[in-house]
C-alpha cells in the first residue's frame, strides 16, 4: 500500500516543475467499458497530426471516427460500425483502422474517401486464441498486427505471433518468440532504412527481458537477443512489463519501459540503442522525477537521440497522464502533468507529435464507477518542455532574463508574451488583454516566398501565431514591438490562406507611444481573426508594413504600451514631427506670397 507520506512527497515533486501550456478538449462522446485493467498494447486511440487530429473511439452504438482541423474545437464523426461488439480500435490512418472485441476477431475497415461510407473486409482472422498487443502498418500499406495466444486465459501469458494482413487478406501467423515465453508487451516498427524490427517483453522465471528480432523482407526475422535482461518483478502474472519504441534514425530505437530495481512499484526507464547489433547509444536512464506506479508509457521520436514519453501514472486513488522529454545530450525534462485531474482516473496515453512544435496526447478518462469513460485529448505547443516552459512557441534560449510587458514574470515563463532577438535588436509580441500566446513564428517575409503587395512595402518579419484561451467572440489586444522606430503610417497587413494581402484591420491599428510598434484589437470570429468562427482562438499571420505612396499626413491614433503611462493631450514624436512640418509649410507659404503693392 502506498504511504500517505510517499504521495505528499511525489506530490510535491511533480507540483513543483515548471507548468506547459496544455490545452485539453474532450471529444463528444462517451462508451461504457469493462473494469478490466489493460495489459500491453495499444488500447488508446492515435492521433494523426498536423493538418487533422483523427480519434477513433469505441461508443455504446460501436465505433467512430472524430475528425477536427481546428485544434480540436470543431469535430465531425462518421461511423465505421454500429456493432456494439467491437470494443477496441487502432486508427492506421484516415481511412483504414482495425477493430476487435472481448468475443470479436479483429477487422479491417476501410473506405474510398472521407465521404463514403466505412466497409468491412470479409477476411478469416488465422489466430483462434489471441490478445492483440499491437499493431501498425508499413511503408508497403501493409497492416502488422502482434499478438498472444494464452494458454490459461491469463492476459500476459502465451508466445508472440506476428500476422500480416492487407486488402487481400490475412497471412498465417509467424511465431516471433519462444513457444514457452510468457510475454507482457510488444512492439513492431519499420526504419527508414526498410528496416523491420519487433521488441517485446518476455518472461523467464521472477525476471523479465526485453528482446528484439530484426527483418529485412517481413519474412525472414533474425535470431532474438536481449536489448536488456534481468528486470527483477513482483512474482504473479499480471506484473507485465511495458514497452513503448519508436526509430530514431536509420536504425536507432528509442525505449521506454517499465520495471521494479527492486523497488515495490514500477517505474519507468529510457534508452537507446541499435537495432541490428544492440549496442547502446543513449545509455539506461530513469526518469528523474516520474515517481512509481507507472503503467502504459508511449513514445514518439523527435529527432536525433530526442524523443518524448507519456505514461500513465498512479497517485493514491487516482491515476493522470504525465509526459517528459529526453534532449540529445542525454539529459531529461521534468515530468509534466497533461491531465491535471485529480477527480478522475486517466489512463491509456498515446503520445503524437503534430507540427514541429506541437505533441497531441491521446487517452482515456473514467468518469463513473469504472464503466463510463470519455476520450480526452493533450495538445501542446513544444516540442521540448525544457526549451519553452511557457509553450508560447518561442524557446526559452530567446527569452529568458527578460521582462518586457513589466508584469515581474521573466518572459520565458509567461504565455501572454514572445520576445526574440532579430538582426536589428530584439522584438517582442504582447497580449494587452485576455488570452495567451500558441505557436509564435517570425520567419523572414523573404524566406516565405510570398508576392509583396502593390499597395505597401512590408517590413522584415511575418508575424504568426494564434491567440488561445478566450471567451467565444471575445475581444483582445496585442502589442508589437520593435527595436527601432518605424513610420507613423505604418499597419497591420493582413495575410490570407490564399496568400492574398489585405489592409482589413486599418481601423483597429494604432501607433504605440514611441512609434517603436503598433498595438491592435483582434476579434475571435471577426476583425484580426484568419479562421472567422467565434471558437475561442484567434489566428492572425500579418505583417508590419507601410503605404507605398503617401497621400497626406498619417491620422492614426496613438496609445500607451504595456506599463507605460501617456496623458491624453501628448503627442508621439512622429505625431509633434508632422505637426511641426505642418506649421512650419505653412509659414513658409505666408512668407513667399507676393506682397500687394500700394
Amino acid at each position: 500500500m502506498l504511504h500517505l507520506t510517499h504521495i505528499m512527497i511525489l506530490g510535491l515533486i511533480l507540483s513543483v516543475t515548471p507548468a506547459l501550456a496544455w490545452e485539453q478538449h474532450m471529444l463528444p462522446t462517451a462508451h461504457v467499458d469493462s473494469s478490466t485493467p489493460h495489459y500491453g498494447g495499444n488500447k488508446a486511440p492515435l492521433v494523426l497530426s498536423p493538418r487533422h487530429i483523427r480519434v477513433a473511439v469505441p461508443d455504446a452504438q460501436g465505433i467512430k471516427l472524430w475528425d477536427s482541423n481546428n485544434d480540436g474545437i470543431r469535430w465531425t464523426s462518421s461511423t465505421i460500425t454500429g456493432n456494439p461488439q467491437f470494443t477496441q480500435v487502432y486508427l492506421l490512418s484516415a481511412h483504414t483502422v482495425l477493430s476487435w472485441g472481448a468475443h470479436t476477431d479483429p477487422t479491417l475497415f476501410t473506405r474510398i474517401d472521407a465521404m463514403a461510407p466505412w466497409s468491412p473486409l470479409p477476411h478469416t482472422w488465422p489466430l483462434p486464441r489471441h490478445h492483440v498487443m499491437h499493431i501498425n502498418r508499413g511503408n508497403d500499406a501493409n497492416v502488422r498486427v502482434l499478438a498472444t495466444a494464452p494458454q490459461t486465459g491469463k492476459l500476459v501469458e502465451g508466445a508472440l505471433y506476428l500476422v500480416q494482413g492487407s486488402s487481400s487478406g490475412w497471412q498465417q501467423p509467424v511465431l516471433i518468440s519462444s513457444p514457452q515465453a510468457l510475454v507482457g508487451d510488444a512492439a513492431w516498427l519499420q526504419h527508414a532504412s526498410g528496416l523491420q524490427s519487433i521488441v517485446w517483453s518476455e518472461r523467464n522465471g521472477n525476471s523479465w527481458h526485453i528482446r528484439v528480432r530484426n527483418s529485412s523482407d517481413g519474412v525472414t526475422w533474425s535470431a532474438p537477443y536481449t536489448v536488456v535482461q534481468h528486470i527483477a518483478a513482483p512474482y504473479f502474472q499480471e506484473s507485465a512489463v511495458h514497452i513503448a519504441v519508436d526509430t530514431l534514425n536509420t536504425q536507432e530505437i528509442a525505449l521506454a519501459f517499465t520495471g521494479w530495481s527492486m523497488q515495490p512499484y514500477s517505474q519507468l526507464w529510457s534508452k537507446a540503442f541499435d537495432a541490428v547489433s544492440g549496442v547502446t547509444t543513449q545509455a539506461l536512464s530513469l526518469l528523474p522525477d516520474a515517481g512509481d506506479m507507472v503503467l502504459q508509457p508511449s513514445l514518439v521520436s523527435l529527432g536525433n537521440n530526442t524523443w518524448a514519453v507519456a505514461w500513465q501514472q498512479k497517485i493514491g486513488l487516482d491515476s493522470e497522464i504525465y509526459m517528459a522529454q529526453h534532449h540529445a545530450d542525454g539529459q531529461w525534462s521534468h515530468a509534466v502533468n497533461v491531465s491535471m485531474d485529480p477527480m478522475h482516473m486517466d489512463r491509456d496515453p498515446h503520445i503524437a507529435q503534430g507540427s514541429s512544435q506541437t505533441l497531441n496526447i491521446a487517452f482515456t478518462r473514467r468518469i463513473q464507477a469504472d464503466i463510463q469513460e470519455v476520450y480526452m485529448l493533450a495538445e501542446g505547443d513544444v516540442r521540448d518542455a525544457s526549451l519553452d516552459s511557457d509553450g508560447d512557441g518561442m524557446p526559452d534560449s530567446q527569452e529568458q532574463g527578460f521582462d518586457l510587458d513589466h508584469d515581474g514574470i521573466d518572459d520565458a515563463q509567461s504565455a501572454r508574451i514572445a520576445t526574440w532577438l532579430g538582426q536589428d535588436g530584439r522584438y517582442a509580441l504582447m497580449v494587452m488583454d485576455n488570452g495567451e500566446l500558441r505557436g509564435v513564428q517570425v520567419p523572414d517575409v523573404a524566406s516565405v516566398h510570398v508576392q509583396e503587395p502593390a499597395t505597401h512595402t512590408l517590413q522584415s518579419h511575418l508575424f504568426a501565431f494564434r491567440i488561445h484561451a478566450l471567451q467565444a467572440g471575445e475581444t483582445t489586444r496585442i502589442h508589437v514591438l520593435t527595436p527601432h522606430n518605424i513610420a507613423a503610417d505604418s499597419t497591420w497587413l493582413k495575410l490570407n490562406p490564399n496568400a492574398q494581402w489585405s489592409d482589413s484591420e486599418a481601423g483597429t491599428v494604432m501607433l504605440n507611444e514611441h512609434a517603436t510598434g503598433l498595438i491592435i484589437s483582434l476579434t475571435d470570429g471577426g476583425a484580426g481573426d484568419e479562421d472567422g468562427i467565434q471558437d475561442g482562438v484567434i489566428v492572425d499571420p500579418a505583417a508590419l508594413a507601410t503605404p507605398r505612396q503617401l497621400l497626406e499626413p498619417s491620422t492614426t491614433n496613438t496609445d500607451a504600451p504595456i506599463a507605460a503611462s501617456t496623458s491624453a493631450g501628448c503627442l508621439t514624436a512622429h505625431q509633434a514631427g508632422w505637426h511641426i512640418m505642418l506649421m512650419l509649410g505653412i509659414s513658409l507659404m505666408l512668407a513667399l506670397r507676393p506682397r500687394k503693392h500700394r
